[in-house]
This record gives structure tokens, sequence and C-alpha cells, in this order.
């Protein structure tokens, strides 16, 4: 056969155009019996061609048959991870350091990348540096914890730790009861 159709139409440059039928989608023998009666009567003349109709609504068996066997594949391309610009990802194991917790390290991990810090560390950098900030300097909490010092800087300007107050606690009530008198 004719690449295009199965009479050899579709192909056929003598064919106008409009004539070509192309291939729609397999209908059932309802479906044709609905299509013919939903398709407008139109007396045989100039425009409405039997021909044509009865070509559209005739079932290919042989393309129906190649249709049935065909198998389609389709495979994303892989994907390509885009450059960050500055951003990069280490390409080796980092160096890590352990952790300087004390009695903390229970709550905290472990080991941490050097250049940075746990939280648990950072909040005890930060209180150790507001009760001794004579002792403990930008300086030393940077190669303390293995730190730049323009963060560490940063740390100490903008993060400020809480300052836990606590009241005495006082026995006396806050209103003291009067004895009601009664109206009379």
């Amino acid at each position: 056969g004719v690449a295009g159709g199965g009479d050899g139409r579709a192909g056929d440059p003598r064919v106008p155009e409009f004539q070509r039928g192309e291939p729609g989608p397999p209908r059932d023998q309802q479906g044709e019996a609905h299509a013919r009666a939903a398709a407008p009567h139109r007396p045989a003349g100039r425009h409405g061609r039997p021909e044509i109709k009865e070509e559209v609504l005739r079932k290919d068996d042989r393309l129906l048959t190649l249709l049935k066997d065909v198998y389609v594949e389709s495979r994303d391309p892989p994907v390509q991870v885009k450059d960050g610009g500055g951003e990069h990802l280490p390409s080796k194991q980092e160096e890590k350091r352990l952790t300087k917790l004390g009695h903390l390290e229970g709550l905290d991990v472990k080991k941490v990348p050097k250049g940075k810090i746990s939280l648990v560390e950072a909040l005890t950098l930060l209180n150790n540096h507001k009760l001794q900030p004579q002792i403990w300097t930008a300086e030393k909490i940077a190669a303390e914890y293995s730190l730049e010092l323009k963060e560490v800087n940063s740390l100490l300007e903008f993060f400020i730790p809480f300052a836990v107050q606590e009241f005495p606690k006082e026995t006396k009530k806050a209103i003291p009861s009067h004895k009601q008198k009664k109206l009379t």
C-alpha cells in the first residue's frame, strides 16, 4: 500500500486536498450509527458528496489491525543540572570537627563541617561572650570554633541571647481581702 492511506488517495496529487481523508479515531458500531443520525442531511448536490461521507464513516480494518500492534515507548531526556553561578557542591567529603558542647553534648549533633557551628554551640558562644566579653572575644571564638572573623562579628552584633530574669516570689496576696459589710 501507499503510505498515508489504504486506498492510495492520500498521496495522490490528482485528488484535491479537501477530498483526502485523514484517519480519525476508530468508532464502534453504535458510535457510527450515532454519527450518522447526528450528521446534518444535505442533498447530494454541489456541496454534499455521498462518497466522501461514506469514506469518512467507513472502518479501515487493516489500519485498525496495525494500530492494535503499535507500542509506544517514551523516555525523558536526561536531566541536566543547571550551573548555580558562584554556588558549587563540594566534590569531596567536607572536613568535619567535633562539637564543643561539654555537659550539653546529648542535646546536639556530634560533628559539624568546619566553618559552621551547631545551634547549641551558637547559643553557648553567644552566652559566653555576653557573660565574659573580655575573655570570649570575636577572635577567640573564631579560632575556637573554626569560623571566619567577619562571620563571628556579624553573629555577635546581630544575635543577642535572651536575658532570663526570675522575679522573687512574694507571699503577700496581690489584692488584700476585705470583710464585706452587710447592707441593711
